[in-house]
This record gives C-alpha cells, sequence and structure tokens, in this order.
C-alpha cells in the first residue's frame, strides 16, 4: 500500500502492484596509480533508484495521483504485508500505461527521489500512528 503524506498525516493514496528497489549497487572511482600491479578503486556517491510503481488505473485512482504530480516535494511510504516499509521524498510524476484487449488499465507512478529510507515495522507503524 503507498501513503503520502498529508498535512499533518500519512493518508492512503492508492493500492500498488509493484514496488521498485529501495537501492542499488554504488558506484566506483578509479584511482589507479601508474606503478600499482592491480586496479585501485574507491568508493563513489550513491545514485538513487528510479522510483516506478505500477497501480491499476481507474480515474479516481488517477486523479488522486494526478492531484500530487504538481511539481512539489511530497513524502510517500510504502508499506509491506510484514509491517515494514520504505519511505521516499521526492517529487511525482504519473502516466496512463499502454494496454490491449484482455489486459488490465494500469498507470505507472514515478517519484524522483531525493531521499530513500527502508523503516521497520516499529518505525511504519509510529509514522503512520497519527492517522
Amino acid at each position: 500500500m503507498l501513503y503520502v503524506k498529508g498535512a499533518s498525516a500519512y493518508e492512503k493514496l492508492i493500492s500498488i502492484k509493484s514496488v521498485p528497489a529501495s537501492g542499488a549497487e554504488g558506484g566506483t572511482i578509479e584511482v589507479t596509480e601508474l606503478d600499482s600491479p592491480v586496479k585501485q578503486y574507491i568508493e563513489d556517491r550513491m545514485d538513487l533508484p528510479a522510483q516506478d510503481f505500477t497501480y491499476n488505473r481507474t480515474a479516481e485512482k488517477y486523479e488522486a495521483v494526478k492531484e500530487i504530480c504538481d511539481g512539489a516535494v511530497n513524502e510517500f511510504l510504502v508499506k509491506f504485508s510484514d509491517g515494514t516499509g520504505t519511505y521516499i521524498k521526492g517529487t511525482a510524476q504519473t502516466w496512463k500505461n499502454e494496454f490491449s484487449a484482455g489486459s488490465a488499465q494500469e498507470a505507472t507512478l514515478h517519484i524522483v527521489a531525493t531521499e530513500i529510507t527502508d523503516k521497520t515495522a516499529t518505525e511504519v507503524t509510529e509514522m503512520l500512528a497519527t492517522e
């Protein structure tokens, strides 16, 4: 389930069909010196992975998601069935996905994240307690 932070509490935004990875492999910078027998590397800055969520598109869900796609930074919380979750801060975009006869009408919510943090079940409960 995907929540968005309202004025004072997290509110359910939509049910989602897929959740992206909350992390990614870090980059490296080669720092090998000419007299080194092997290549040498140091850790580079982390890159936040793309946050693309798929949801079943209805007029109501699509309009609800479009309301937060205004360029403003929002705070999101994904809650998993085991009670843990992922906090995401960023701006949102949405679009209708392709579909054909006999397929579900879906849409994508894309969050350009500036922060992604995994949360324990206790932390998720505390975040949602102000509902």
